[in-house]
């Protein structure tokens, strides 16, 4: 009976550690499902997403914000193009925050070249044109910066947002600017550019010069 008993909970054992393989592959594959609600698409290119799976998360602050949608390729930049579904409750702004927000644009609007070089009518039309772009913008901004980043050393990749400062904001189903993403970060390239400048360093100069004559010898060629 006592045998029974441990055959018993050694396979109960087996099982749940199986479980529990289970569902931590699929977490880290991405494969599990999206509890996100209303959601919209952002667009950004990469020169290298090695790695990167479609499902991976994106995340602001640590905090997951959406996931990778698609993955295709572009071969008039020979890019690759990640389109994202971003949480819509999470990256937009409430009506009270956007108020704030249209009054911070403004304010940055009226310092401007552009906005100070203008007559009163074009100011006008200016400051309507900046609240009504600022309809269906996200909370980031157009000097926030997307990379690829890495779990741990060896872990899964995702997507990571680092904002930045500015009152101009990327539009829902808008695009990151090509100059605000850096993509996958090889280690062999990072080895290869060690190893060479390394390299470079250690290599002794092709110059070689001629050792300068001694008095001594002189005064024996003058003497023969």
């Amino acid at each position: 009976m006592k045998s029974r008993t441990v055959e018993l909970a050694v396979g109960l054992f087996v099982i749940l550690f199986a479980a529990a393989l289970f569902l931590l592959a699929m977490r880290v594959s991405g494969l599990t499902g999206s509890t996100m609600g209303d959601s919209y698409t952002l667009t950004a290119k990469f020169d290298n997403i090695s790695g990167l799976k479609e499902r991976a998360k994106v995340t602001i602050g640590g905090v997951k914000v959406g996931q990778v949608k698609h993955i295709s390729f572009d071969p008039m930049s020979n890019k690759a193009v990640v389109m994202l579904a971003m949480d819509k409750q999470l990256t937009t702004f409430n009506p009270a925050q956007l108020k704030k927000v249209e009054q911070y644009a403004l304010e940055d609007l009226k310092y401007s070249d552009e906005y100070t070089q203008a007559d009163a009518a074009q100011q006008k039309v200016m400051q309507k044109q900046l609240v009504d772009n600022m309809t269906h913008i996200t909370t980031i901004d157009q000097d926030a910066y997307i990379k690829v980043a890495t779990n741990g050393i060896i872990g899964e990749k995702y997507l990571k947002i680092e904002p930045g400062g500015a009152f101009t904001y990327i539009a829902q189903n808008g695009n990151f600017p090509d100059t605000q993403t850096q993509g996958t970060v090889e280690i062999e390239d990072l080895v290869n550019k060690f190893i060479t400048s390394n390299s470079s360093k250690a290599e002794p100069s092709s110059e070689s010069t001629a050792p300068a004559p001694t008095d001594k010898q002189d005064t024996a060629v003058f003497a023969e």
